[in-house]
């Protein structure tokens, strides 16, 4: 089961992944999520996997959903994205995927309250440990 929340007020996404949810259901969700008539690119996001269990998603599946999250969910570079692993030993599947994405801002975390403490922190307020990726820089052709 994966559902979201937008709170337009805050300009931000709250994401949460239960159960275990197959490729075709993180694709469909994602698809519910950017045709949400709050969703803008620069919202920022809590993706909640806390509850998730992930065993079952192979290397292909992940690959095939970062490939539809990089051409499909638009995402600002100043955007906010923090990722609640739902186990320590998933924490390099969540690295995988943000160095994979080439706009925003993202962060991993263990508890779902980190990553709220971390959405609503000012831009230059980055205190919590862990590790935090950059806005890349932007190119035009």
């Amino acid at each position: 089961m994966i559902e979201h929340n937008i709170i337009p007020a805050k300009n931000t996404a709250y994401i949460a992944i239960k159960q275990s949810p197959q490729l075709a259901a993180f694709i469909q969700a994602a698809r519910i999520f950017i045709s949400d008539p709050d969703y803008s690119p620069g919202l920022n996001r809590i993706c909640d996997f806390s509850q998730a269990d992930l065993s079952h998603i192979t290397a292909d599946d992940f690959m095939k959903f970062v490939e539809f999250a990089v051409s499909e969910i638009k995402l600002a570079p100043q955007a906010k994205v923090a990722l609640v692993t739902p186990s320590p030993e998933k924490r390099g599947i969540f690295e995988q995927f943000a160095n994979k994405v080439d706009a925003g801002i993202f962060r991993i975390f263990s508890e779902p309250e980190d990553a709220v403490i971390w959405i609503n922190q000012g831009r230059h307020e980055d205190d919590l440990p862990g590790p935090l990726t950059t806005p890349r820089p932007v190119t035009r052709d």
